[in-house]
């Protein structure tokens, strides 16, 4: 499983024809497939037809992890690192995402963003980048650590705080909405585009959050983030173009899943994405529209430029269900009001000079080996000819996994308990594995006080201090 189930219920919850196919596999998954299978059949209802442990048919591609110093942080940066075995699981929130507790502060917690799959190595690498440039930001998610392999030191993810309470998508019904939210988000997008040049691509209400602590809106999700012109682009477009040609083609089977959401869809040729997603977003919370009925599904024209003229020209009208602190008729003046600012001071194409880094993650070099090509014993036309030798990667950006683990290469182990199997009365460490035989307190929902033997390597990055204006988790 990876992330493309979390993405099946993008578009405000509206299941795709995948979401079966995946619901069975997890459930198949969840109550005790081996581990050494590799691959399943499945019928289009999601019924498992057979399943096969041969190694030759291991899709798994392998993942390649930048190192610390590939990271290019600025100096006043608040990012420290921290050890994937000095992270206690707490709860796991979507595939690649948990909530974790650090074994020196049990009492705090973090949400641990990581990939198992090398395709996801551009959105981590945004992800981590801009938030981490502007961690004092109060309306930016802040970027706390780096998690780095305990032995090789590479970058496996990431933490972030975790804030409660849910998205604004998930308390649409039932958290009062506030117009300084709608204002506070005006902003934020404002500083991302005309101040820092930074295009988030993914303003859905689902990355939006609330910080209790503050009553401040804080914007998350920035692995679709891009300098003005990049429109949100998929992994490998990250990539030197010329760099991308000589990869190896490794002919993967592969989803037509959709991943882009409606206002990259509709609006992916002009210059302010997340102002037409901003329009969409507080309009749909203050009038409980577009419905179910509005989204027009399967062709991607969810929203037509009328309608977002329409949503611009006012009046709203709040739903009856609708739970504002303000009237609607405030929610439209303050839309009105900053588009008529944004109008007078530019937009994403004439910004400042956006952040200074790299577009895309170092391209590791890869390692290859010869390996004799395969002919097949019962083919009716054998070739008169022996064999040649082909050329295969074994690391790097593109690779099979059992490849790598067939030539002796090392490769990070991350097999973690299936959710069904989980002891949570054990301390089960971000590594996968339960730490030497030590409870969780009554409950399980706590990462207790006693002392785990863990060796503990979290440093401060060098010259990276963290300033009094850091937001901590």
């Amino acid at each position: 499983m990876d992330d493309t189930t979390a993405r099946l219920f993008e578009w405000d919850g509206c299941p795709t024809a995948w979401a079966s196919l995946f619901r069975a596999l997890a459930a198949r998954i969840d109550s005790g497939l081996a581990p050494d299978v590799t691959v399943v059949s499945m019928a289009a209802d999601g019924t498992i037809l057979s399943t096969s442990v041969d190694p030759l048919r291991d899709a798994t591609p392998g993942t390649q992890y930048a190192m610390l110093e590939d990271y290019q942080l600025p100096g006043s940066s608040c990012v420290e690192t921290i050890s994937r075995d000095e992270l206690v699981e707490v709860a796991r929130l979507a595939p690649f995402v948990d909530v974790v507790t650090p074994v020196s502060s049990p009492s705090r917690r973090l949400v641990f963003k990581h990939y198992e799959d090398g395709d996801a190595m551009p959105r981590i690498w945004h992800d981590i980048q801009i938030p981490a440039m502007l961690s004092a930001h109060p309306n930016i998610v802040s970027v706390q650590h780096l998690v780095v392999h305990e032995k090789r030191g590479a970058v496996v993810g990431f933490t972030v705080p975790f804030i409660p309470g849910g998205s604004l998508l998930a308390t649409r019904t039932s958290r009062t909405f506030k117009l300084k939210w709608a204002k506070q988000l005006f902003h934020a997008i404002d500083d991302l585009n005309l101040k820092y040049g930074v295009v988030h691509h993914d303003v859905r209400l689902r990355n939006l959050m609330v910080d209790p602590a503050t009553d401040d809106l804080v914007l998350i999700d920035f692995d679709r983030a891009a300098k003005p012109g990049g429109h949100g682009k998929m992994p490998d477009c990250y990539l030197p173009p010329a760099v991308e040609s000589q990869l190896p083609q490794l002919h993967l089977p592969s989803l037509s899943l959709p991943t882009t959401p409606p206002e990259q869809a509709r609006f992916m040729g002009l210059e302010d994405p997340d102002v037409y997603a901003a329009i969409i977003e507080v309009y749909s919370l203050v009038t409980q529209s577009p419905t179910g009925d509005t989204w027009i599904k399967g062709d991607g024209a969810y929203w037509g430029q009328g309608a977002i003229d329409d949503a611009i020209e006012g009046p709203w009208v709040a739903h009856p269900d609708a739970r504002l602190d303000h009237p609607a008729l405030d929610y439209h003046a303050a839309l009105v009001d900053w588009l008529s600012h944004r109008r007078q001071g530019g937009n994403t194409r004439n910004g400042p000079p956006p952040f200074d880094f790299a577009d895309h993650m170092p391209v590791p070099a890869a390692d290859v080996v010869k390996v004799p090509n395969y002919q097949d014993p019962l083919d009716p036309y054998p070739s008169r000819q022996p064999p040649s030798a082909r050329t295969i990667p074994v690391s790097g950006y593109k690779y099979f996994r059992r490849d790598a683990v067939q030539h002796g290469r090392a490769v990070v182990e991350w097999a973690r308990p299936a959710s069904a199997a989980l002891d949570r009365t054990r301390t089960l460490l971000a590594t996968g594995k339960y730490a030497g035989g030590l409870s969780l307190p009554q409950g399980g929902k706590e990462a207790g006080s006693a002392a785990i033997s863990v060796t503990r390597r979290s440093k401060r990055l060098a010259a990276r201090p963290r300033r009094g204006g850091c937001r901590g988790g």
